[in-house]
């Protein structure tokens, strides 16, 4: 049975919302009795997310951060926590927003699925009873467009672009070998994982809108261009993929 549990939470100008989070992982965790550990990367905010996060330590105890001293990306911070979570006795992770559009409700899902020997867990809108709620249409769209990417590539889940992830030790010890500098390394993970023969889930969840500050993911141009770059590598990997 695994027993060391963390969950890990990239923040980036995420006052208002950090200690409500917390919270409600704190109660979420102990209706499991499960002795998580919380991570949370601070990734150079500039607002009060930082006085947020050391509110949250000095409550709970179960509560650890990582401070970037500038803004250095999504991809960044999944680095920076995994490679602290490699020198631990950490079995697996769950990595989730700090926005409270991961609910908490669906951690014993992640739990089960490592229970059952999967390597890495997808919080999936577009699986079975999985959805979104009060997400504008415009969003809905640009992220099936994300996904097609991931489907061109060979990816074998249908939310590829879900940040709501969990990763047995195996997972989280090969995402420290990614390249990717945004949120295209949620693509990169699971073609890592892949590569490397891991198992995958995907667990239905509901997405939901944030109510406090604003989303840091962007669908642009430039992510659209690493999504493309990616396939290429992924059509024409280099040794260091194999």
């Amino acid at each position: 049975m695994l027993k060391n549990g963390w969950l890990v939470i990239p923040c980036y100008n995420e006052a208002g919302n950090v200690l409500r989070l917390i919270k409600a992982l704190e109660e979420k965790i102990q209706e499991l009795a499960w002795d998580f550990q919380i991570l949370l990367i601070n990734d150079g905010s500039t607002d009060s997310t930082s006085e947020e996060i050391q509110e949250a330590e000095r409550i709970y105890s179960n509560v650890k951060h990582i401070d970037h001293l500038c803004n250095l990306g999504y991809a960044q911070a999944m680095r920076t926590a995994f490679n602290f979570l490699r020198e631990t006795e950490a079995e697996f992770a769950i990595v989730m927003d700090a926005d409270l559009t991961h609910d908490p409700r669906y951690l014993p899902l992640f739990l089960q699925a490592f229970q059952e020997g999967h390597d890495l867990v997808i919080g999936s809108r577009y699986v079975e009873k999985g959805k979104m709620e009060g997400v504008p249409l415009w969003r809905q769209l640009l992220s099936w467009a994300g996904n097609l990417f991931g489907r061109m590539m060979g990816i074998p889940v249908r939310d590829a672009t879900s940040g709501y992830r969990g990763f047995s030790r195996k997972a989280f010890s090969l995402v420290v070998q990614s390249q990717e500098k945004d949120f295209s390394i949620q693509l990169e993970e699971i073609l890592l994982a892949k590569r490397a023969g891991l198992k995958f889930k995907e667990i239905p969840i509901t997405l939901g809108v944030r109510e406090v500050g604003e989303s840091k993911f962007r669908y642009s141009l430039k992510l659209f261009i690493r999504y493309a770059e990616l396939l290429f590598k992924n059509i024409f990997p280099p040794k260091s993929y194999s």
